[in-house]
């Protein structure tokens, strides 16, 4: 399927399913549903290829428009309950933030501990970016994937201000950046590095290795929004990974308020 597929049926799917709901795709197809009306605040998904829904959070109505996802690549799992605790305390109000939050763009990969999803690509390789590489690993061109051009189709509508995306490194913990993101990163290391007992924490500039067409490259890099790549140890425990996301994004958050 290419990209030009992928966003057809992304449109059409909210052109026609508005307002339905599925527990599974269409035998034939795998088109994205909504939400009932009363739950469209807060949960929406579509279907991955292999008929898994990626739920999303809309969380608040005021305040910076911040984009949080997990889960892109299936085989880091430490940012995944962290992204649950850090959905309640935007539930709860403490942020202050309009957020949109993806649980896991990436199930299919997270059943299997795979890095890439149900058919090989690297989701963090298959973004629109000027420096998009097309190959095996990150699809025959941009967006080719159900799960970056409905990622895709979210930036486009919400218009973020600045955007978290869950990672983990057997290097880390640290944060990545891309785009005019450095007091956020700064913030966001120190604020960690205080609230998880069993990490240190560090700001990393540079990840050490290409990343053609990753959603930092994309983000950051062309369309100027400030992105922070959050990268967890391997085996973070998870009271110090949920402390850390959630003191982080927090200190991130002041900083964008502050600038505003």
């Amino acid at each position: 399927m290419n990209r030009r597929s992928v966003l057809s049926v992304i449109c059409v799917a909210c052109l026609l399913l508005g307002g339905c709901v599925s527990t599974a795709p269409a035998a034939t197809t795998h088109m994205p549903v909504e939400a009932k009306p009363a739950e469209a605040e807060q949960r929406a998904f579509t279907m991955t290829y292999e008929g898994r829904g990626i739920l999303t959070q809309h969380i608040g109505d005021e305040g910076p428009r911040v984009l949080v996802i997990g889960g892109i690549h299936g085989s880091e799992p430490e940012g995944l309950e962290p992204a649950l605790a850090l959905i309640e305390e935007m539930r709860a109000g403490e942020l202050g933030v309009r957020a949109v939050v993806v649980e896991d763009l990436n199930p299919d990969g997270s059943v299997k501990l795979s890095r890439y999803n149900s058919r090989g690509v690297d989701l963090n390789r298959n973004w629109p970016a000027s420096n998009f590489s097309s190959g095996f690993r990150h699809g025959e061109e941009p967006l080719s994937e159900i799960e970056t051009a409905y990622c895709y189709s979210l930036i486009e509508e919400f218009k973020p201000e600045l955007v978290f995306v869950l990672h983990s490194i057997h290097s880390g913990p640290f944060v990545n950046y891309d785009g005019p993101a450095l007091s956020y990163a700064e913030s966001f290391a120190t604020a960690a590095d205080i609230a998880d007992d069993s990490r240190d924490w560090r700001l990393q500039a540079d990840m050490g290795y290409p990343t053609p067409g990753s959603i930092g490259s994309y983000v950051g890099e062309d369309l100027g929004i400030p992105i922070l790549t959050i990268e967890f140890d391997r085996g973070h425990e998870q009271s110090g990974a949920t402390a850390a996301l959630i003191a982080g994004v927090r200190a991130s958050v002041s900083e964008l308020t502050a600038g505003r």
